[in-house]
């Protein structure tokens, strides 16, 4: 099945960015998913899948070439609750996660990428709107004033 549509995935193997790969293959694009490892769950259904360090400038140079129409953005620096919740990572968390972002955004419009879709984690809302589980408050204007759970959510 030929396509004119090329998306790339970042984060395509974390739980949330495997299965968009497999939703946009399925919807008819060439997917290029990329992350620091391969999925855990199950092999990649993408097209293309590149072990690339998103931090790091010249990982994009590799992703976003070959004129990605869209682009969706799930990677982050996330290493667990035991790295997340424990404070001594905070800085590193907020600073690996902003460097993927701001990466992105760059050469995006450089390589004028059409569409990009940036998805965050329930962690950036505040800890009080979670803890109903019959009532979870996870609505935009939830989120302010802005008191994420964690470091994390500040991303």
């Amino acid at each position: 099945m030929m396509t004119s549509r090329k998306a790339l995935v970042c984060g395509a193997g974390g739980f949330i960015g495997s299965h968009m790969v497999t939703r946009l293959r399925a919807e008819g694009y060439w997917v290029r998913g990329a992350d620091l490892k391969y999925p855990d769950v199950s092999p990649s259904q993408a097209h293309e899948f590149v072990i690339a360090d998103l931090r790091h400038h010249e990982s994009w140079d590799a992703i976003l070439d070959g004129g990605m129409d869209e682009v969706y953005q799930f990677a982050a620096d996330m290493g667990g609750a035991g790295y997340i919740f424990t404070g001594a990572n905070d800085a590193h968390v907020m600073h690996n996660s902003a460097l993927i972002n701001l990466h992105l955004a760059d050469l995006g419009v450089q390589r004028k990428v059409k569409k990009v879709f940036y998805s965050s984690s329930a962690c950036i809302y505040p800890a009080n709107n979670q803890e109903d589980k019959d009532n979870p408050r996870c609505a935009e204007e939830t989120a302010y004033p802005a008191a994420p759970d964690s470091e994390y959510g500040w991303e």
